[in-house]
């Protein structure tokens, strides 16, 4: 069996195999949980940064509406956030914990800013709490600012 240090692929692999064969004494329980924990983590991780790339381009899309010509780049980027998103909901729906609003809002305010810098319009154009639910913005016919033709 191989550690952690050693080769962490290997060890991940005789972990595998040690739960598959019921050979719980085998286990590194310890880095087994912890390594369990670093998934979670980093999928929540990837979930904020979708969300903050679906809202940073919502923003755009509703707060310069003179730049028709990134528009369609920018819808593209939605939909390909939205379809991010969904996966990582379809494969893990508990993955907001309870605290959907919460990171919503923490992942806007990023979003805003980034928003601001990227723009170089005046912070205050955006408004300081998300103006959409969370049903709007994954909604894959909300598109802001874009009027239907």
């Amino acid at each position: 069996m191989f550690t952690i240090e050693e080769d962490f692929h290997s060890w991940l692999m005789d972990q595998a195999a040690a739960l598959r064969a019921r050979d719980y004494e085998s286990l590194d329980r310890d880095h087994l949980a912890e390594e369990l924990e670093l998934m979670g983590a980093r999928e929540r991780r990837e979930l904020r940064s979708e969300l903050k790339i679906l809202l940073l381009h919502l923003l755009k899309l509703k707060f310069q509406p003179g730049l028709r010509h990134r528009q369609h780049s920018w819808r593209n980027s939605i939909v390909e956030a939205r379809e991010q998103i969904g996966d990582i909901l379809k494969d893990s729906p508990g993955i907001f914990q309870g605290k959907r609003d919460e990171v919503l809002a923490d992942v806007y305010l990023r979003a805003r800013d980034k928003a601001a810098r990227e723009s170089r319009l005046p912070r205050g154009t955006f408004p300081e709490a998300c103006p959409w639910t969370f049903e709007q913005i994954i909604d894959p016919d909300f598109f802001p600012g874009v009027t239907k033709a």
